[in-house]
């Protein structure tokens, strides 16, 4: 009987011991959207964003650019056009009339640039 009260004791601390773990959710995960197009190249592996576009990743958020690629293969992001950055309640803004530059980020990391 003992031996029966031990083994179902054990079970169940196991059982309650992997429900409570959290799930990890994945740093590399992207959020998007865009008010004109929404592109999936799956041969390309891009996706691309024009008009409004947003994305949030897990670092950065990029918010009103003309236009967002990004490149699942390279884990790259080039944002287009005028666009806020949002970093950690922060917020960067680039001057509209600045169109010919892009942002170029990688995703995963703590840094953007300008080019």
């Amino acid at each position: 009987m003992k031996k029966i009260f031990i083994t179902v004791g054990l079970i169940f601390a196991l059982a309650m011991n992997s429900y409570a773990q959290e799930e990890i959710k994945n740093q590399n995960e992207l959020t998007y959207s865009a008010d004109e197009l929404v592109k999936l190249d799956s041969d390309k592996k891009t996706i691309t964003l024009i008009g409004n576009a947003n994305l949030k990743t897990s670092v950065f958020e990029f918010v009103n650019a003309k236009k967002i690629v990004i490149d699942k293969k390279t884990q790259e992001v080039l944002v287009f056009g005028a666009f806020k950055v949002n970093l950690n309640g922060a917020t960067i803004s680039q001057k509209p009339e600045l169109k010919k530059h892009q942002l170029r980020y990688k995703i995963g990391e703590n840094i953007a640039y300008l080019e």
